[in-house]
């Protein structure tokens, strides 16, 4: 189909419908379907379509897609691979692809003076999805498919042929096969790079809520939207890149709950990662919340600024007694090094707190406290240690 404008029949009163009409209705609704599937989508895999082990063998499930040309791929049946496939080809790699197809159909209605043979028979034409496969050589680039023309691949392309021979192979994965010295052939599955339809837009409003995705929008400027009685706003961001809004309370304008920068990535509201936190070569900082900062949440351990104090907060005794630990892994068991145990007596206005170290005590500097013997050892041994003090002080000195 050549580029054109959008063109519909003009039907009036007693018009001549000759066959250009019928064709040009048609014509004028495939083109806008397609169009829809190249602008506003990109082109790939839609929905199905897995290459997969099934019985032990390489198996494509039935599924849709959309090539280049905004023409779907609707594949109907599954299709099995074996080794016959690769000995006809003289290899133990494929590569599948999935192709536009048209063909025509009979009708059984048709005139009876229409003879087997002939073309005006064709009362249909189907629209089919084939799978090609192809011997591997080079890495293929999905990208840029085999048989497609470079100028295809510029942007905007609003061409939406209809011919075959225009083609445009949507790619579904490489087969490998091999074969033991006894037994039967076994085959690898390669999918890595199948290409998905994808989705232009640079906004996604939820029609019902006040969630939105900001995907590449820049606004400088606050936004509304009206979601029946309830108008919500937006903050503007002229540097973000990517953002996510999610409902939440108040009547100011909505923060993003995410936000991607050039330089940053910020998240608003309590983050719960289930599994582990790697800071690469990076640090963990703590901005300053103000004085008098309180933890995150009272009930569970955390770590925050309040000031000029980095605080590691044990959180309520409530439940019970709380230990921080620290120390080192060796042959996969924990060995403690400081261990400082928080308890709360009965009645008790002030947790107590109990330092337990596991091994040598270096102090670089003074104990700041009352009287550290007295409260470390009982009177009669702090009475011998003071007169062995004195004593050795007096040896000094002569």
């Amino acid at each position: 189909m050549p580029l054109a404008p959008a063109t519909r029949v003009n039907y009036f009163d007693r018009q001549f419908i000759r066959l250009a009409e019928l064709r040009d209705e048609q014509a004028y609704h495939l083109q806008q379907r397609r169009r829809h599937n190249l602008s506003h989508h990109s082109w790939g895999i839609v929905a199905g379509l897995e290459l997969l082990h099934e019985d032990g063998h390489p198996v494509v499930r039935p599924g849709l897609a959309v090539d280049g040309y905004g023409r779907e791929l609707l594949l109907l049946n599954r299709a099995v691979y074996g080794r016959e496939q690769f000995e006809r080809l003289g290899t133990r790699r494929l590569d599948l692809w999935l192709e536009y197809r048209l063909d025509f159909g009979d009708d059984r209605l048709a005139p009876a003076e229409c003879g087997s043979a002939d073309p005006n028979r064709h009362y249909r034409a189907i629209e089919r999805a084939e799978i090609v496969v192809t011997r591997d050589g080079a890495r293929p680039d999905p990208r840029h498919p085999p048989g497609v023309p470079v100028t295809a691949f510029e942007d905007p392309l609003l061409a939406t042929p209809d011919d075959p021979l225009n083609r445009w192979p949507v790619y579904l994965g490489r087969i490998v096969m091999d074969i033991p010295a006894t037994g039967e052939a076994t085959f690898e599955i390669d999918t890595a790079d199948r290409i998905y339809v994808g989705l232009n837009a640079e906004l996604i409003d939820h029609p019902g809520s006040a969630g939105r995705i900001e995907l590449g929008r820049r606004p400088i400027a606050e936004d509304v939207k009206r979601v029946g009685d309830d108008e919500h706003r937006y903050a503007p961001g002229a540097k973000r890149d990517f953002a996510v809004f999610a409902p939440g309370p108040g009547t100011g304008a909505l923060e993003p709950t995410l936000a991607v920068y050039g330089s940053a990535t910020q998240i608003r509201g309590n983050t719960e990662v289930h599994g582990n936190l790697v800071l690469d070569g990076a640090s963990l900082q703590f901005p300053d919340a103000g004085s008098g900062a309180a933890a995150p949440s009272e009930d569970v351990p955390s770590i925050y600024r309040s000031g000029d104090a980095l605080r590691l907060d044990m959180g309520t005794l409530e439940g019970g007694g709380r230990n921080l630990v620290i120390g080192v892994t060796k042959d996969g068991a924990f060995i403690e090094a400081l261990e400082v145990r928080f308890s709360s007596a009965e009645g008790a206005l002030t947790p107590k707190a109990t330092v337990i170290v596991h091994g040598d005590l270096h102090v670089d500097g003074t104990i700041d406290s009352a009287d550290v013997r007295t409260r470390t050892v009982t009177e009669e041994v702090a009475a011998l240690l003071t007169g062995m003090v004195q004593t050795t002080i007096a040896a000094g000195s002569n």
